[in-house]
């Protein structure tokens, strides 16, 4: 079986690698491509950091003195998956860290752990839903946005992406948002394809509505918005296809 991987490409290649140790054939074709915002970050006390994504740090435009060596070692984490956590920790910021697996959950667990009003530092995409922010500031919490990276668009799919869509080989074609999801839609309809030909994995039920819009009915939902249950999901349907038990 072979998988099309539409997610920003670090994150595509930490994929592949898993999918290809599992025996599943992988071919990439971002459909966003991250850059880096260079916006700092700001003076004062925070009482806590917030990231939903790896990216918040791994593209977090800082110095080794600011913030302070200290301020990382003491300034409690409210976090989005482990793949997070890491890369927060590869940064410096060793305080303690609080797990979630989605930006809902995440953001009942601040409103219960911290009294408000809290000065909430939130390392954040430029585009991304309001939902996290709109909670937390109706717990009378102080939100304070930084927009560490911008997800820009792809301008078309890979080729070789194309090609095999094209040839019939790929087997499920995986998204990880309901925007990169649009995007896919898009660039295959800009080359003259039919996105409803093709098993779709999806990370959640919210990434699969456009393609339930367009007609797509092959939909698969990880039981789990996570890569792991991706990942999972994708191995079962491989052995199907296989005809495997």
């Amino acid at each position: 079986m072979q998988v099309l991987i539409t997610r920003a490409l670090d994150e595509a290649l930490r994929t592949a690698t898993k999918l290809e140790a599992a025996g599943v054939q992988t071919l990439l074709s971002p459909v966003l491509e991250m850059r880096a915002t260079g916006e700092a970050w700001p003076e004062g006390v925070v009482d806590a950091l917030i990231a939903t994504s790896a990216q918040a740090f791994e593209l977090l435009a800082d110095t080794p003195e600011w913030p302070l060596p200290e301020a990382r070692g003491l300034m409690p984490l409210f976090l989005v998956g482990t793949r997070t956590e890491e890369a927060a920790r590869i940064k410096g910021f060793s305080g303690r860290a609080t797990i979630a697996p989605d930006a809902k959950i995440l953001a009942q667990m601040l409103v219960e752990k911290l009294p408000a009003p809290a000065r909430l530092l939130y390392l954040a995409g430029h585009d991304r839903k309001p939902d996290l922010e709109d909670r937390l500031a109706e717990a009378a919490h102080l939100i304070e946005t930084v927009e560490v990276y911008a997800a820009e668009p792809a301008s078309a799919l890979q080729p070789d992406a194309v090609a095999a869509l094209e040839s019939g080989f790929v087997g499920a074609v995986l998204h990880y948002s309901r925007r990169s999801a649009g995007i896919f839609l898009k660039l295959t309809e800009n080359a003259g394809l039919d996105a409803a030909s093709w098993p779709h994995v999806c990370i959640s039920q919210d990434a699969a509505e456009p393609l339930r819009e367009a007609g797509c009915e092959t939909v698969h939902i990880a039981e789990k918005p996570n890569e792991q249950s991706m990942v999972a999901l994708v191995m079962t349907l491989s052995h199907v296809e296989e005809g495997s038990p």
